[in-house]
């Protein structure tokens, strides 16, 4: 792990933008110092992070700036509240569980067009409301349109998922 003077004295840190600069650059490349820190990468879920290299090593910025304006380092996840893993500004971060984190994902691939939560029953006009909590599969309701069915999705949500949602 790398200690808070060692992060300080390598970089200019603005928390509440979420960025970093180098004031001392990396022996190998001194062109770097008073630029910004760090390059966007695509992590195996493909979302993008920036990630910052000291000694050799790949740190993504949004955990050195939690730590920083935090004291401890966020675990076992931290979690963007708006969802955009590229602004790591410390108002945008908080530690969560590997479960909350999950829950603050706003839309998932499918194949439908239909909004999240929403199916149509099939050989019916209706559309059906559906959440997962937990594990289990739980059926809000059904309703005559998509967008009603979304709204229900959207309050239960809420409900379970509280600040995650």
């Amino acid at each position: 792990m790398i200690e808070r003077d060692t992060l300080l004295r390598i970089f200019d840190i603005d928390l509440d933008a979420g960025k970093m600069f180098w004031r001392v650059a990396p022996r190998t490349h001194p062109r770097l110092a008073g630029t910004e820190a760090g390059s966007v990468r695509r992590s195996h879920s493909g979302k993008h992070y920036c990630v910052v290299k000291i000694n050799g090593f790949a740190h993504k910025r949004g955990h050195l700036i939690f730590f920083l304006a935090n004291g401890f380092w966020a675990k076992p996840c931290l979690d963007h509240i708006n969802g955009n893993s590229l602004d790591d500004s410390r108002q945008n971060l908080r530690q969560a569980t590997v479960l909350e984190n999950c829950w603050n994902h706003k839309k998932r691939a499918k194949a439908s067009p239909l909004p999240m939560g929403v199916r149509q029953l099939p050989d019916s006009a209706r559309y059906q409301a559906r959440i997962a909590c937990r594990g289990k599969s739980i059926t809000i309701g059904t309703f005559e349109t998509p967008e009603e069915a979304h709204l229900a999705y959207l309050e239960k949500r809420g409900e379970f998922y509280g600040q995650f949602a």
